[in-house]
């Protein structure tokens, strides 16, 4: 007589990592856990976008910081392909704008890169399984700087930030751009953005706004 298998399905992971070194340790991290099956490990958004549908990933475990899109991009644009895709953003950035865009992006989880296994399989375990898990330091961070910091997180892109991080240091639009590697009109492209989003006239103007928000060199 047959008999369907009781067996559990196992849930599909991707890894989007850049750094190898890492990227390595979490696969052999994940052939620990008998719940999980990768499913495609990669380096780069670009690379994870073309394996969305073909891999059907349930959860992709992806880093923040990436080469080309970064993570939050890659989520966004694989969720018009897959929109049941849920994401642990795994990084070690500690600024708070990135921080309140991570939590703008409506991922599932955030866990730094300096967790424990367990706390990166706990952390895996409640997003794969429909819940959130955000770290503890990532909240206690968003708590400390409030609303005024989540504000800019939130209508700035990254991009925005960074020349906006540089303006705040007083660079001129082309040392902004040498330091980016990008020209100085899409500097310029960048800065009327900024002037547009917090709503200044003027640099003076531009540094309250910021500082308003709670941002400063």
């Amino acid at each position: 007589m047959n008999m369907e298998s009781s067996a559990p399905r196992l849930i599909r992971v991707m890894i989007l990592e850049d750094q190898g070194m890492i990227r390595t340790f979490f696969e052999r991290w994940l052939a620990t856990l008998p719940a999980y099956i990768l499913v495609a490990s990669v380096r780069s958004g670009e690379e994870a976008l073309a394996l969305v549908e073909s891999a059907r990933a349930d959860v992709v475990l992806v880093d923040y910081q990436l080469p080309g899109m970064d993570g939050l991009e890659f989520v966004r644009a694989a969720r018009q392909i897959r929109p049941q895709l849920r994401a642990l953003v795994v990084s070690s950035l500690v600024d708070v704008l990135v921080l309140a865009r991570i939590r703008e992006a409506a991922v599932e989880g955030y866990v730094e890169k300096d967790a424990t296994p367990e706390q990166l399989a706990e952390a895996l375990d409640a997003v794969a399984n429909g819940q959130s898990y955000f770290s503890s330091a990532f909240r206690e961070t968003l708590k400390q700087e409030g609303a005024k910091a989540e504000s800019v997180g939130k209508i700035l892109s990254r991009r925005e930030q960074q020349v906006l991080r540089l303006l705040l240091e007083r660079n001129s639009n082309r040392e902004i751009a040498d330091k980016m590697g990008l020209s100085a009109r899409t500097i310029e492209f960048h800065r009327a953005n900024l002037m547009t989003k917090l709503d200044a006239k003027n640099y003076t103007e531009l540094v309250t706004a910021a500082a308003l928000r709670g941002w400063t060199v």
